[in-house]
């Protein structure tokens, strides 16, 4: 990527963070969005088509950093405390985008990101997947959309919270989970 739109785009994803840190994600307008980022609004709409689109891709590129961290040999417990630490980080980005659920963009970009991780884990423990679904790329999916909208449900939950037990959610997660996941 040239140096100048990687600058611009980490100056766009600052600002995201900085003004959603403080304010409702849709009552930010990219007036305030350009202004907090010194760009104008046509360098704006090159990077992104709105304010919850671009907070959306920004927390999104911090969970694939996320995400591409955890080595191989982790355990699924691994993963969901790398992400619940990931929400725990940015909480109040994610809680200006709850009204009261996820706006779709954040809410699509995190499902989005948890099922390549689920894809990936499934890729990478073939034997994991239960004979009633193995071999049917089909119904693994359909496992895996399932996880992945019930681990973003049950983030949504927990944001309602004061989320000082991590700990306490992982274990949770876990347990709401199906067994074969953590094989």
């Amino acid at each position: 990527m040239d140096p100048r739109v990687r600058r611009t785009q980490e100056r766009l994803r600052a600002a995201a963070f900085e003004l959603a840190s403080t304010t409702r994600l849709s009552q930010i307008s990219v007036t305030d969005l350009c202004r907090a980022a010194g760009v104008t609004r046509d360098t704006f709409y090159r990077h992104a088509a709105g304010v919850s689109e671009l907070t959306a891709d920004a927390l999104a590129a911090e969970l694939q950093e996320v995400t591409a961290a955890l080595g191989a040999d982790a355990a699924i417990g691994d993963g969901e405390r790398m992400l619940l630490e990931h929400v725990r980080t940015r909480a109040a980005v994610y809680r200006s985008a709850m009204e009261p659920l996820l706006a779709a963009p954040v809410r699509a970009g995190l499902e989005r990101s948890l099922r390549q991780g689920l894809e990936q884990w499934v890729q990478q423990r073939p034997g994991i997947v239960p004979a009633a679904i193995a071999g049917d790329a089909a119904a693994v999916s359909l496992a895996v959309a399932y996880a992945a909208a019930g681990t973003v449900g049950a983030i949504e939950e927990w944001l309602r919270t004061d989320m000082a037990d991590l700990d306490r959610a992982v274990a949770v997660i876990l347990t709401a989970s199906a067994g074969w996941w953590q094989l």
